[in-house]
């Protein structure tokens, strides 16, 4: 789990290849579409998400068992975050959970295809 950005693991003097494994730098991403079918892929575990009329759509990556994805939607519109195909999002089969603006949200994968999530209040 990143505790530290891969930018502060670098400037401490520890080599590039190691602080990118280990750290993370948040990452801005804008949504394609509305549906799970070619929504936009969240390429690294700390995101945040843009969103304009019908580009809403995310879909999270599977990084392992027990590995946080947390996501911030900074947008007017409200944000779709979808689990992989065929995974299941607290308890349901191919779900999204929507992130309203200035909300956040972490997400997990506690077994093989089963996520779940917490959403800010």
């Amino acid at each position: 789990m990143p505790v530290a950005s891969e930018d502060a693991l670098t400037g401490l003097g520890m080599p590039a290849q190691l602080a990118q494994l280990m750290g993370s730098n948040a990452l801005t991403q804008a949504g394609t579409g509305t549906a799970q079918a070619g929504a936009t892929l969240l390429r690294d575990q700390s995101i945040e998400l843009t969103t304009s009329g019908g580009a809403t759509a995310f879909i999270l990556q599977d990084w392992g068992i027990n590995v946080p994805q947390l996501v911030f939607c900074s947008s007017a519109t409200t944000a779709l975050v979808f689990c992989p195909v065929g995974h299941t999002l607290n308890g349901t089969l191919n779900a999204s959970l929507s992130v309203a603006q200035n909300k956040g949200a972490m997400f997990w994968e506690y077994k093989p295809k089963f996520w779940a999530s917490i959403l800010t209040a």
